[in-house]
């Protein structure tokens, strides 16, 4: 267990106090992340320190996310402790600007700063959880923060990892029913349905072609029973059965793009009516509905 704690990646917070006794300070915090949207709540973890005690005293802090370039000032930050010298008055090292909404100094030169008021303070384990509010916030695209893992400082590639995501090209028909689908949603979610007989395939009519019939699923609900609700709506006794896979898709019409995730279960069905469906012996031409149908 020794050297776990070794291998997570983490960014790095420099921190910035102002306190009565222990005056302006700045810590490394490794352990420095956000643990809520809304509200923007930030976390940092610490020991018994100047930084801690200023905190303590004024219930408010600066979180400066450290940027590549910074390795230098997290080390001299990490390395001295505000009861040996005043680190922010080093010369030619920090520089730093007024906060607006507390009395505190932030860092010049970081991927991030927000300003934040303490909501919790918890002891958790060898260290003392800090949580707070951020009351304001902003950030630079240009610096990317600094990485820190395995006992080494380390830089983000600025190349994306490609999403895995296949691209498919749909008419504006379909794309105006998939947004339909998607209610607003970021990316569509939706539950398809595999339904065979001898050599035939159950699709249902798409905006201006054919595909499997399929449902958006809203978040927290359960897939299966969700498809086979819509497959009754349109006349058929089905039971879903296991999960066939997952297609991950980018769909583009112009310049529209939606991201989808199709989870698809093979089927049985049990009657052989069905409402706005049909048998297919031949697929259509339908790129999603090829790629839906593709080996998992």
């Amino acid at each position: 267990m020794d050297n776990v704690h070794r291998h997570f990646a983490t960014t790095v917070g420099l921190i910035t106090t102002k306190g009565t006794k222990y005056g302006q300070n700045v810590m490394a915090a490794e352990w420095t992340m956000h643990v809520s949207y809304d509200p923007m709540l930030i976390a940092i973890f610490l020991h018994e320190s100047p930084t801690y005690w200023n905190i303590e005293e004024t219930r408010v802090f600066g979180v400066n996310i450290a940027s590549e370039d910074q390795a230098e000032l997290v080390n001299i930050a990490g390395g001295y402790s505000g009861t040996e010298i005043d680190k922010l008055a080093l010369p030619n090292t920090f520089e730093s600007y007024r906060a607006q909404h507390i009395d505190v100094p932030m860092l010049q030169g970081c991927s991030l700063n927000a300003e934040c008021r303490v909501t919790v303070i918890r002891k958790m384990g060898d260290h003392i959880m800090v949580v707070g509010k951020a009351l304001s916030a902003k950030f630079d695209e240009e610096n990317l923060p600094l990485i820190y893992t395995r006992g080494n400082y380390r830089k983000l590639s600025r190349s994306k990892i490609p999403s895995g995501r296949k691209a498919k090209r749909i008419t504006p028909a379909q794309m105006s029913q998939f947004r339909k689908m998607s209610g607003g949603q970021f990316v569509l979610k939706a539950a398809a349905a595999v339904i065979r007989q001898r050599n035939e395939i159950l699709l249902e009519k798409f905006a201006d072609g054919w595909i499997l019939p399929m449902v958006a699923v809203r978040k927290g609900d359960n897939y299966k029973e969700v498809l086979e609700k819509h497959l009754n709506s349109i006349g058929m006794s089905v039971s879903a059965g296991i999960i066939r896979g997952i297609a991950r898709m980018t769909l583009r019409e112009g310049k529209t793009e939606l991201r989808a995730n199709f989870i698809i279960f093979d089927c049985k069905h049990h009657l052989p009516g069905s409402n706005n469906a049909a048998w297919f012996s031949r697929l259509p031409k339908n790129i999603v509905l090829r790629a839906l149908l593709e080996d998992p």
